[in-house]
């Protein structure tokens, strides 16, 4: 029985720091020092009025001894007279300052908020577009933590600042206040306290590095750790689960030992933080004492004095921590700025070929200038080479993955053409069956799905009170009476790539829920939705990537059979060394040593040793 959903009263129109960004993302800088400039400018308006409501707060804090403390003297002097009553007011006025002043609290979050956003924002929407280089120079898991936890603390840095700074004017305002009472205790915290800092300061750089360290390492296991969620129930078929775990092991120890060398420096930090306000506390109480003794200090002075140096732990444990957050923050800052400084592949930068001139891709022969390989328009062609690799480069330089390489269209490069051009009429299925959140559905439709519209903080709260609600609502489509022509479409494209028990396995069919990156369904599965997906987008050219290797022989055969069927008359790249697939294409390509050696149908080539050696799967003479 679903559970009642409460949600607290919400305002109509929140604060505009309190407001959620919408549109497109504000590109940031990639410089980590820019990065963090910009994250102050843009919220300069917030920023200073979190700092005037900080300070105003540490500086109430600071006075609350003072008037105590001229409270207490005036007791004991007038004991309960009306002559005490400004003192009264003034500490509940103080009280009441304190208090108000606290709305500091959403102001901050506002800042934490807009500080990670908008960063994270424009990082996703640069990895998230057109392919860049980032994935050459960085590890998948590192692309990941710079989102999740590297945005946080640029966020941080920026609602930790105002405290820093509130908590610089309040330690001014309580030193001043000592020194009207005592100079040589006024002294000793004026000096004392800068020198501790400074020791703060020197511990610093040697931390800020090992976190560094750390982090690199957290994101080679948080890649390790991805790597095998993807690819599960292949290591648990290759018996690979040991070698995994020993890997995953040490990763974890190495980690292990970068964050031991990093708490040592958080721990002699730490200290500091919590031994020196202390130490400061014993000497000034005892000096206190000393002048109290002696007549040169009232008792509500020493009460005041006492409650400056328990006073002075927020300040200092404010700037300390900042500091902290600082180190953390240029650690993040860094990381970002990589995956933003990421180059991209492909660019229309060299487009010379306008779009209103259309081209027929349809009949287009592609060229791959590296191998020299010739694709021809309208036929099922498929790559061979004793190493997969070759043959999977040539099919990817194909579809134009990296402007580095050139390809040829009828004798023109690729690169004269808008990129979304090429796209469109040029389709890659690679060696990975790659997929997404959401409904069978929206994977089989790919980039032709609809948008998800946004829900609204009640629905999503509700939703996730529910089993399996967190997706249900999000991707939820209104049920129609019949047979949609969509959907015909979609079941044609699954028939030809013999998923149709996907469609039966999955609660809900067509619009039933997948899980991110398909763990919910198996290895062949996958890679049967994935083909299934380019069969619907039904593009002028497909290459597929190794489309039938996760797939047993009976269902490999009638896959072939279906390709041949529904991609008949239209240009097909198929990189395979499986007989069944090479015996129903046009035309089979051998390729050794990057460069073509021999080409013709699967049975006129079974009579050269290099492909029959490569096709080959123990069948004997038979096979020819």
């Amino acid at each position: 029985m679903p559970r009642p959903v409460r949600v607290g009263p919400t305002p109509k129109c929140w604060p505009r720091f309190l407001q959620e960004l919408e549109g497109e993302p504000t590109p940031v800088p990639s410089n980590p020092k820019e990065l963090l400039k910009h994250i102050f400018k843009t919220s300069r308006f917030t920023l200073i009025l979190s700092i005037l409501l900080a300070a105003t707060h540490f500086v109430a804090m600071a006075m609350l001894p003072w008037a105590i403390g001229g409270l207490l003297d005036s007791g004991l002097e007038t004991g309960l007279h009306p002559s005490i009553t400004p003192w009264v007011l003034t500490t509940l006025g103080i009280i009441a300052l304190a208090a108000l002043s606290s709305l500091n609290e959403p102001v901050q979050i506002g800042l934490w908020l807009h500080g990670t956003w908008e960063p994270v924002r424009w990082l996703l929407r640069r990895v998230s577009r057109r392919r860049t280089d980032v994935s050459q120079k960085m590890a998948s898991g590192d692309i990941v933590a710079s989102v999740t936890t590297d945005g946080d603390k640029l966020g941080a840095i920026a609602a930790f600042v105002p405290d820093a700074v509130g908590s610089a004017v309040a330690f001014v305002v309580v030193a001043i206040l000592m020194l009207q009472v005592s100079v040589p205790l006024g002294l000793f915290v004026l000096i004392g306290m800068p020198l501790l800092l400074f020791g703060i300061s020197r511990i610093i750089k040697p931390l800020q590095q090992r976190i560094a360290i750390q982090r690199e390492e957290q994101g080679n296991l948080t890649s390790l750790a991805s790597d095998a969620v993807v690819g599960l129930r292949v290591l648990r078929g290759v018996g690979g689960e040991d070698v995994y775990n020993e890997k995953y092991i040490a990763q974890s120890t190495v980690v292990q030992e970068a964050g031991i060398r990093a708490a040592k420096y958080r721990a002699l930090l730490n200290a500091i933080q919590t031994a020196g306000p202390a130490l400061f506390t014993a000497i000034v109480v005892g000096g206190g004492l000393y002048f109290t003794f002696t007549g040169m200090m009232s008792p509500g002075q020493l009460f005041s004095f006492y409650g400056y140096t328990v006073f002075l732990s927020m300040p200092i444990g404010a700037i300390s921590q900042t500091i902290q957050m600082g180190t953390r923050a240029w650690v993040g800052a860094k990381k970002i700025g990589h995956v933003i400084a990421a180059e991209p592949l492909v660019t229309d930068d060299d487009v010379v070929v306008p779009s209103e001139n259309p081209r027929d891709w349809g009949g287009t022969a592609l060229v791959d200038a590296e191998s020299g390989v010739r694709i021809e328009p309208h036929k099922i062609t498929a790559l061979v080479a004793a190493s997969p690799l070759e043959t999977t480069a040539i099919g990817v330089r194909l579809t134009r993955v990296d402007d580095a390489n050139q390809t040829f269209a009828d004798g023109v490069d690729l690169r004269s053409y808008p990129v979304d051009e090429v796209r469109e009429h040029i389709v890659l299925s690679g060696s990975v069956a790659e997929l997404f959140t959401g409904s069978l559905r929206s994977g089989v439709l790919g980039p032709n799905a609809p948008e998800v519209a946004p829900r609204s903080v009640y629905e999503q709260v509700r939703d996730i009170q529910q089993p399996g609600g967190e997706g249900r609502a999000l991707f939820e489509k209104e049920v129609v009476e019949g047979v949609s022509a969509e959907d015909q479409h979609l079941m044609a494209a699954l028939a030809a790539a013999d998923a149709g028990d996907v469609v039966t396995s999955v609660d809900g069919g067509l619009d039933g829920q997948i899980a991110e990156r398909g763990r919910s369904l198996s290895g062949g599965q996958r890679q049967r939705v994935a083909l299934a997906r380019v069969l619907a987008a039904d593009p002028d050219v497909a290459v597929l990537i190794e489309p039938t290797s996760a797939v047993d022989s009976h269902t490999e055969s009638r896959i072939a059979g279906n390709l041949a069927q529904v991609r008949r008359g239209k240009t097909t790249v198929i990189v395979t060394a499986s007989p069944l697939v090479l015996d129903r294409c046009d035309e089979i390509v051998l390729v050794a040593g990057g460069r073509e050696i021999a080409r013709g149908s699967h049975r006129d080539l079974l009579d050269n040793p290099d492909y029959y050696s490569v096709v080959h799967r123990g069948v004997g003479e038979e096979a020819k």
